[in-house]
């Protein structure tokens, strides 16, 4: 697995098409530290990971509690599968279930070499701590106890140079639940559970293809509107992706549990009318003019389903003036939402 992980830092040496992203200030502190991605294509259903499987998950979360390893159960068939999940789950090679992958790669456990497989994990682990980080990830996310709103904040920075290659940021949502498990008795708690993306496609958001020098930084932002779990069940990760032949390999990651908003009562959005229409060239245009300044705010526009189509930070001096949000929106009926730290507002609107 070294000469993998070597392989992969290293082979991204040619330029396709440069990806316009979003570059809004934010403070998270980016990570330093090469982390680790262990995940389990798993199933309630299936037998082996309710035994082997749960004692390798199990060696796993006991082992890495404060290391810099995530753990994410993703499951590709039964009671807690998603889209999310499927998609993910298909990018790595692979049929049955438990499989469990280190960064990626199929480590080939079952149930008679755990403990070599968890001694040839940790030498992986071992040896990216003495590789040097090539770019971090810096995330911020908090839930607000009243509008219910999961709120966001990454930043990718590259720590050295790189000669080229394709690359994006997935930001996941993980959940611990409890359900059943084949060969387990009553509700197991099924740690880490991959819900889905918090952007509108698996693996997120393209930053740029091609060379990027060191100090080059990206930001991302994005939010899940009524979110009931207990933030104290939920974690956010953010996974930077390098695109390869069409495949997305593991590049570095971060993970953070979700707080709440460090926001007093003067900072909540009061309930007033905000206007929304739309301009001759197609843009939707927001009305803010009667709006108190609040921090972390956001503007999402959605479809009926409550697809997130667009979604951007307010900034401090767009209280009181009318923003653009420019995209290619189809017609019909959409809703436009805005988003503080506790409390939100939603208009609908026809485009056309």
């Amino acid at each position: 697995m070294k000469i993998l992980y070597f392989k992969m830092k290293n082979a991204f040496k040619f330029t396709l098409v440069l990806v316009l992203f979003s570059t809004v200030g934010i403070s998270q502190q980016v990570s330093d530290k090469n982390w680790t991605l262990i995940h389990e294509r798993t199933a309630t259903w299936c037998p082996y990971c309710g035994t082997w499987g749960w004692e390798m998950k199990d060696q796993i979360l006991s082992k890495y509690t404060n290391s810099n390893v995530i753990y994410m159960a993703v499951h590709h068939s039964g009671d807690l599968t998603n889209s999310t999940a499927d998609e993910f789950g298909n990018n790595f090679s692979g049929t049955g279930q438990p499989i469990f992958y280190v960064d990626g790669v199929n480590v080939n456990v079952n149930s008679g070499n755990i403990s070599q497989k968890m001694s040839e994990t940790q030498l992986e682990i071992d040896f990216k701590e003495s590789t040097s980080v090539i770019a971090g990830v810096g995330l911020d996310a908090t839930l607000g106890s009243v509008s219910k709103t999961l709120n966001v904040k990454a930043k990718v920075e590259f720590l050295n140079d790189v000669e080229g290659g394709d690359y994006y940021l997935g930001l996941y949502l993980m959940e611990d639940v409890q359900n059943i498990q084949a060969e387990r008795s009553g509700l197991q708690l099924h740690k880490n559970v991959l819900r889905q993306s918090l952007l509108p496609t698996t693996f997120g958001n393209a930053l740029k293809s091609g060379a990027i020098a060191k100090g080059t930084s990206f930001t991302v932002n994005a939010s899940a509107l009524n979110i009931s779990i207990p933030r104290e069940k939920l974690k956010i990760v953010g996974i930077i992706w390098a695109k390869v032949n069409g495949k997305y390999l593991f590049f570095n990651a971060n993970q953070v549990n979700v707080a709440i908003p460090a926001a007093s009562s003067d900072e909540m959005i009061p309930i007033k009318e905000f206007n929304v229409f739309q301009s001759e060239n197609g843009s939707v245009n927001i009305d803010l003019k009667n709006i108190k300044p609040a921090t972390n705010t956001f503007l999402n526009v959605l479809d009926l389903s409550g697809k997130i189509i667009s979604t951007q930070m307010v900034k401090s001096e767009d209280f009181g003036n009318i923003i653009e949000i420019t995209g290619k929106f189809k017609q019909g009926m959409h809703i436009i939402t805005l988003i503080g730290p506790n409390d939100q507002l939603s208009r609908k609107i026809l485009l056309k």
